[in-house]
């Protein structure tokens, strides 16, 4: 008898230890699933977002698309290696530091895209292995109102994991003369300087103020740039959770480098007064985060969203000037008791 309930013993505990690795098993594979906001199935004609597989077909169907790297300097990384056809673009381009690293003016932005032979008509397609630049020149050529832009969805490297065959060295481009159309095309998408923050702000003072930068950059722990002296936010912003670090949009990407299926983090926002049914300027230190948050809000219906490119740079040199006009906050602004405002 004493060998029979071993032996039962035994095997219920075989059993559950088989169950108990098993479940562990299923919630590794759940936890473990990746969630995109781009699905090769479901890209539709106005989205902002695409895939290698996409960009394959669309480069395939139309010869006329141009192709291009994003990226800060002169492009080492794209000349050892780069989708066929695309052409590289220095952010230097169309953002200076003695233009306060703001987007300069229409006319000689204008002048960058018709060189890559771009046009008002013509479909455009950025990547970048840096999400943010891509999006910084992705949303110049929407402000100048390109009619087609595009983001590629992990970049060169998702180009690569399709098997796609990538380039070496440069690529010269046949440049555009005429752009087509008046720019900038849609000129209410960018809110350039904080002057036009404050002016926007009197026009509609439900405008929502969303701060796409760090926790710590976002209540005045630090300003996140070596550049930048003071620390805090202008007064009356509220937290977007989405960046870890002042030279990232983590909470926004899963670690392949593709765009994060947004619900989870649209819950976030909403508590901070963050929803689409409102005006909102998304904003962070020079404005290259914020314009990732602000085409994953166009892709995802948001009708009213704009572009501060001033963000915290300029903010905290008008305030330096005129504390009254622009102030600063500090802390947490939902406890009154944790925040200080300075003006």
């Amino acid at each position: 008898m004493k060998k029979i309930f071993a032996v039962i013993s035994c095997l219920l505990l075989t059993a559950l230890v088989v169950y108990s690795k098993t479940e562990e098993v299923h919630a590794a594979d759940k936890s473990s699933k990746v969630q995109r906001l781009v699905k090769s199935k479901d890209i539709k004609d106005d989205d902002f977002f695409v895939d290698a597989k996409w960009l394959k077909k669309q480069m395939k169907d139309d010869d006329k698309t141009v192709v291009i790297e994003a990226s800060y300097g002169e492009g080492k990384d794209y000349k050892k290696a780069h989708i066929p056809g695309a052409f590289h673009v220095d952010t230097m381009e169309i953002e200076t530091e003695e233009n306060n690293w703001n987007i300069l003016d229409a006319e000689t932005c204008k002048e960058v895209f018709l060189k890559r032979g771009v046009t008002k008509t013509t479909p455009v397609v950025v990547y970048s292995s840096d999400i943010n630049a891509a999006a910084r020149v992705a949303f110049v050529a929407y402000w100048l109102g390109v009619d087609e832009v595009k983001i590629l969805d992990g970049g060169l490297k998702a180009w690569e994991k399709a098997d796609y065959k990538v380039e070496k060295g440069n690529e010269e481009a046949t440049a555009a003369k005429d752009f087509g159309g008046n720019v900038p095309g849609r000129p209410e998408s960018l809110i350039s300087t904080s002057a036009d923050l404050v002016a926007a702000k009197d026009k509609n003072p439900e405008l929502v103020l969303a701060s796409i930068r760090s926790w710590k950059e976002f209540t005045g722990k630090t300003s996140g740039y070596d550049y930048i002296e003071n620390a805090g936010e202008p007064e009356g912003a509220v937290y977007a959770k989405s960046s870890k670090t002042s030279a990232d949009v983590a909470q926004l990407m899963n670690n392949d480098g593709t765009v994060k299926e947004p619900t989870k983090i649209f819950a976030a926002w909403r508590k901070w007064g963050i929803t689409p049914d409102k005006e909102v300027a998304f904003y962070c230190g020079t404005g290259w985060r914020a314009a990732t948050a602000f085409f994953i809000t166009k892709q995802e219906g948001w009708k009213d969203v704009k572009l501060f490119d001033g963000g915290w740079f300029d903010w905290d040199k008008a305030h330096q000037k005129d504390p009254s006009k622009y102030p600063v906050q500090v802390g947490d602004p939902r406890d009154e008791d944790k925040v200080e405002i300075l003006n």
